[in-house]
Parts: structure tokens; sequence; C-alpha cells
């Protein structure tokens, strides 16, 4: 909850974030690099910055079922 938190945060602020989850596998390289103690738990790193909205990759968008396709209400 804390890293959705964030990456919400980030956007709110006009920012971008991307989980790194990757990371988790490399925790101990991770350590080594960054003097972490190996007493804490590694499980992912999130990258930030500025996106660029112009970039191509950043223009992909994929179709999307319509929400009454992928969810039911009980009211």
């Amino acid at each position: 909850m804390y890293a959705q938190t964030l990456l919400l945060s980030l956007t709110a602020h006009g920012l971008g974030g991307i989980p790194q989850t990757m990371l988790g596998f490399y925790a101990g390289t991770i350590r080594e690099a960054l003097g972490i103690d190996p007493s804490l738990k590694l499980l992912f790193g999130i990258s930030l910055g500025y996106p660029d909205r112009d970039h191509p990759a950043n223009q992909y968008r994929i179709n999307k079922a319509p929400l009454e396709e992928s969810v039911t209400f009980h009211l």
C-alpha cells in the first residue's frame, strides 16, 4: 500500500514512477552497491522522474474491457 500511495502521490505532483520488481532478484548486489544492511529486506525499487509525454513509448495505449464486462456490482 505504501508503494501504491507513493506512486499516486508522484502522479499528483506531476512526476512519474515505475516499480522495479526485478531488483528484488538482485538484492545482494544492490545491498553491496548502496551499503544497505543485510538485515533489511529489499522487495523492489521505484524509478521516478518527470515523464516525457511526447516520447513514442508513452503514446502506446491498450484496449481495455468495459467496466461492465469485468466488474460485478452488488448493491
